[in-house]
Order: structure tokens, then sequence, then C-alpha cells
């Protein structure tokens, strides 16, 4: 059985945050901070799926905590990447290695990663944390009509109320004034 929780936080345009628990649940926590202009969201979860608009980017930050959950380091720089560099692209904040900006490039699916060495003595252990990122179709902002199959001529009893006015007459002729009364 899943259980789905969502969020909804308006800023201009919809962010969605998704948190889907699996059973059993899998060990570990995701942390998530997002910031988008003056404000920063952070989620926790087991699994957290990002949704991101075509048309925006969005920052990202891995922290990182120890068996207690208490704030930990980790030894040199973090390396991030993406799963499938078609879809999506990073950019590392040049001040700060946790940070990178999230570039969508195509609509789907991907993970974005940072790697780091947990190990803060001489050897290395490599640690992976994943967020998973989908990239949606934007907001609508103009709509079109168009044709949805073509013409057919209508039958005499196919319209409401009874004949259409054309019918009867020859191609080309133009409807008959109304009668005044």
């Amino acid at each position: 059985m899943v259980s789905l929780h969502r969020v909804e936080i308006v800023f201009g345009n919809v962010l969605k945050i998704m948190e889907v628990a699996e059973e059993p649940r899998p060990r570990g926590c995701s942390k998530l901070t997002m910031t988008f202009e003056q404000f920063v969201v952070t989620a926790e979860g087991d699994h957290v799926m990002y949704n991101l608009p075509i048309d925006h980017t969005v920052k990202m930050q891995v922290s990182y905590t120890d068996a207690a959950g208490n704030p930990a380091q980790v030894d040199g720089e973090v390396e991030w990447f993406p799963a499938n560099p078609e879809i999506a692209a990073i950019e590392v904040d040049a001040n700060d290695g946790t940070i990178c900006k999230v570039i969508p490039v195509a609509l789907g699916r991907t993970q974005v990663s940072a790697k780091a060495d947990a190990d803060l003595g001489e050897g290395v252990r490599e640690l992976l944390t994943v967020c998973d990122i989908m990239i949606v179709a934007g907001e609508a902002v103009a709509g079109s009509i168009q044709p949805a199959g073509e013409q057919e001529p209508m039958t005499p009893s196919g319209g409401v109320g009874g004949a259409h006015p054309d019918q009867g007459l020859p191609a080309g002729q133009p409807h008959p004034e109304p009668h005044k009364r």
C-alpha cells in the first residue's frame, strides 16, 4: 500500500512537493532544500519527488547528518551530476559547493545526485545523495481552438428544431431577408 501526501505552496506559480512512502520503509532520509527568490522550503522524507516546470530553474542544496541526526561535515568538495543530462543540466554554485542550480532541458524524469567523501580521515567512503526530479510542462498562458475533424454535411433531421436554414438553397445563394412584422 502506498501512502501519498502532497503539500502545495503558491509563489505566483504552483510549487508541488510530493512525498511517497513505500513499504517497507527504506533506511535513511532525504532532505531537500529549495530556494525561490527570498523563500526557502525544506522537505524531508523517505522519498521526495520534485516537480520543476520546464520554464523555471531551481537551486538545490545537499546537507549531511550523522546517525543521531546532528549536522555533519564531509571531506572535500561535493560532486553534482544529473542522471540524464538530456532532461536536466546542473550548475554548481561558485561560492558554495553544496548548492547547485537545476536547469531543465526537456520534459521527463531524472535524478540529481551529490557525491561526497564521508570519511573525514585519509580514507574514502563515498556517500551518494539522490533527488528525483520530474520536469513538467509550464503553466498554460494561452489557448487555441482548432477543428477536431473533417467537415460533415448535416442531415435533414440532424439539427435541433428542424432543418438548417441553408438546406434547400442553391450553392452560393444568400439567405433571404427575414420577414418584418
